[in-house]
């Protein structure tokens, strides 16, 4: 599946692979669900089945999230936002295009849920967007601690919506 997602995304950015290697990684206790490195994705260890039957939602949002983070080798390493305040574009457009590529990409067939999940996203960040914590897509950090506040639903799935 990942050779899917690196085929259809040398395709559709119309740049090969741009590192020498890839490789996935599953912690044991890793605080974050993934996290894109150059040549490397790290995943939390609640991501590798042990023995219980995936349903089809739970299989495709792996599937999603591995694609995500693939998308991160081109838009999120080898190019990048200049500071935290365009962080909704490296997680919003990893969102979008992770859709895209489970709906479009050869090899991928059998996953049916793409958009149905995509729309899940869309009400996690609506709902995100309601609560009193809310802020703009484009959000203002004035620090790498105020990152950390908008790795959440507006950054992820209002801002694929509207790049959608």
């Amino acid at each position: 599946m990942s050779i899917n997602g690196i085929r259809f995304y040398e395709k559709i950015f119309n740049t090969p692979y741009p590192f020498g290697k890839f490789d996935q990684v599953f912690c044991p206790d890793y605080a974050m669900g993934a996290m894109e490195n150059v040549g490397l994705v790290t995943y939390n260890d609640s991501y590798v089945s042990r023995g219980e039957k995936a349903t089809r939602d739970r299989t495709e949002n792996i599937y999603n999230t591995i694609l995500h983070e693939i998308s991160h080798m081109w838009f999120g390493n080898l190019v990048t936002m200049k500071w935290w305040d365009d962080l909704w574009l490296n997680e919003s457009f990893a969102n979008m295009i992770s859709y895209m590529c489970m709906d479009e990409a050869e090899g991928l067939e059998d996953i049916t849920l793409a958009w149905s999940i995509f729309l899940e996203e869309q009400f996690w960040g609506l709902r995100t967007d309601a609560l009193d914590t809310s802020h703009p897509i484009a959000a203002i950090c004035n620090s790498t601690a105020d990152a950390e506040d908008i790795f959440d639903g507006i950054s992820y799935g209002k801002g694929a919506a509207w790049l959608n």
